[in-house]
């Protein structure tokens, strides 16, 4: 039995999409705090159960009877984050699972200039000391974080955001998706980490050419302070836990911590990694398309 934990999100509904076409779905188990998000997958045939990482009993439940548990790492604060994560570890713990695979994150540091990186670099020892077989997969941020960015650049001819000049690696879920599928039905992936990322990395220059290209319009890259992207952010409503986090993240991309290209995700999946730049592509056609 798979279980995968925040199984609602994207990548929780991605890994699952993966897992049916390897597996017979009775061998798989979504877990989330909000079931009701996902009736198309109970309709499918696979086990729905309520869990939340601050209830113990609704973790053991859910990770009864598990071989692996694939434990995507949760949000809130780093304190949260933490907890959770720490949390579902104990509960498996617990109820006997024979491994865990982990979503990390690149540069899992206390160095690291991105706030969230730290809630891994806790939680990946805890995972190491627990006695448990284990699996990191660190993934690279989402090509599609750059969705909105891409939208806006469509619309008011700039592509804006802090770091301009950092070259990221970005990864696609579905390569995450079929990455991790590989790592939770086939052995030989024990207590190893794999760094997952696409196949190049572009900074924001290079990104608005893409865009400018696919759009049939110039579109101009603008580095925009850190303090004027916290404050967009605020007044978009987000909470400053986000605020803080996100905008870490923009000093991190720009300080180089996301640049570095593996081929992980060939190596797991036997596919290589989308290039972030058809992805980039494909949503700004998608946006032209929209407002023609």
């Amino acid at each position: 039995m798979i279980v995968i934990t925040a199984a609602s999100g994207k990548l929780g509904r991605a890994v699952a999409d993966e897992l049916t076409r390897r597996v017979p779905v009775s061998d798989v188990r979504l877990a989330a705090r909000t079931p009701a998000k996902l009736e198309f997958w109970k309709s499918r045939g696979l086990t729905v159960v309520r869990t939340d990482c601050d209830d113990p009993g609704s973790l053991n439940a859910a990770f009864a009877g598990a071989d692996v548990v694939f434990l995507i790492s949760s949000n809130g604060p780093n304190e949260v984050r933490i907890r959770h994560h720490k949390n579902a570890i104990d509960a498996a713990r617990r109820t006997g699972v024979k491994r865990i695979v982990y979503t990390s994150f690149v540069n899992p540091s206390v160095q690291s200039k991105f706030i969230w990186a730290h809630s891994h670099a806790e939680t990946e020892p805890y995972l190491k000391a627990s006695g448990i077989s284990y699996t990191i997969l660190r993934d690279n941020l989402y090509a599609s974080n750059l969705d909105g960015l891409i939208s806006q650049a469509r619309e008011t001819g700039t592509f804006a955001l802090p770091g301009t000049t950092g070259k990221v690696a970005y990864i696609t879920h579905a390569d995450i998706a079929a990455s991790a599928a590989a790592v939770l039905t086939q052995r030989g992936h024990e207590y190893k980490t794999y760094e997952l990322t696409g196949p190049e990395a572009l900074d924001g220059f290079e990104i608005a050419a893409i865009i400018s290209e696919a759009a049939s319009r110039p579109i101009k890259a603008v580095d925009l302070a850190l303090e004027t992207a916290a404050a967009n952010l605020r007044s978009a409503g987000l909470p400053e836990f986000a605020v803080e986090g996100i905008v870490s993240m923009y000093a991190a991309a720009q300080a180089g911590e996301y640049a570095t290209v593996t081929h992980d995700v060939k190596l797991l999946s036997g596919r290589p990694a989308a290039p972030v730049r058809a992805h980039i592509k494909a949503v700004a056609v998608r946006e032209l398309v929209k407002y023609t």
